[in-house]
């Protein structure tokens, strides 16, 4: 039995809204979930550095792109869902994007956001917001690329290992994902030498979830983390990465891991991120 029953999106009226929406229409119809569509209308912002005449124009330029954005985050969720097994709900509220979808996903089973994409730069693009919401939420978090299109994920998974507390528990979370019949590759890079004994222990707990796996080994100074993973994920045609996120987030200041920030930045194929 699936534990996924419940699917928390966040959508900004951006242009990747229809890619991170039919993926988690898919999600939803493969495990029988609900799926909830969330959109912070973001109170308006402004500087310090602004001088106090100018503060109604702000705030009705910040106003009027927020309901553009929800107009347009409303017209993509009826286009994806046209002839969809699942119909989602839309939810709306006042805040800021962090609070709106920690209060909307802290009782669903998976969080699905998009990467910001780089060519959205107006007042609503928070590039922060993926990061900060896998490290608050406490609930696994899918992340879609900001290029590409995604129509399925479980079937060909990665599964990066470190022998930590938030890669036991990314791996456990991704289970869920995984398509029974799917194929899965555990990846370790520079291992410690107990995580290398475990291997057969590995082996063991997958198989109990009904999966065989390969089980692979990285030892590399030259090459980073997080290259080594989209490396390996293009090799084997991957169309998930499961991984721990390593940091903490703080105000707006980040300080996370050189794998989960690279992972982040740079991601090629939807990466499900705990921690």
């Amino acid at each position: 039995m699936s534990d996924i029953k419940r699917i928390a999106v966040h959508v900004d009226g951006g242009s990747r809204d229809g890619a991170v929406l039919r993926l988690a229409l898919a999600l939803g119809a493969r495990h029988g979930a609900e799926v909830e569509a969330v959109f912070a209308r973001i109170p308006p912002f402004i500087p310090a550095s602004v001088d106090g005449i100018l503060t109604p124009q702000i705030v009705e330029a910040q106003q009027s792109i927020y309901v553009q954005r929800a107009e347009s985050a409303k017209k993509t969720l009826a286009e994806a869902t046209q002839g969809a097994q699942v119909q989602p709900a839309w939810t709306a509220l006042d805040g800021p994007a962090l609070d709106v979808m920690i209060g909307r996903a802290r009782f669903a089973d998976l969080a699905v956001i998009g990467q910001p994409s780089p060519e959205e730069s107006d007042a609503v693009t928070d590039f922060d917001l993926p990061a900060e919401l896998v490290m608050e939420l406490g609930r696994p978090v899918l992340v879609v690329p900001n290029k590409g299109s995604f129509t399925e994920a479980g079937k060909r998974v990665l599964v990066a290992r470190a022998g930590t507390r938030e890669s036991r528990r990314a791996a456990t979370d991704g289970l869920a994902l995984i398509d029974p019949a799917g194929r899965v590759t555990v990846l370790m890079v520079n291992p410690k030498a107990g995580t290398v004994s475990s291997e057969a222990d590995m082996r063991s707990w997958y198989k109990r979830h009904g999966l065989d796996v390969d089980i692979r080994t990285v030892r590399t100074h030259e090459k980073e983390v997080g290259d080594v993973l989209r490396t390996t994920a293009a090799e084997i045609g991957a169309d998930l990465i499961v991984m721990g996120a390593y940091g903490r987030s703080r105000l707006r200041e980040l300080i996370l891991g050189g794998a989960t920030h690279s992972m982040l930045k740079h991601m090629t194929v939807p990466v499900l991120m705990s921690h």
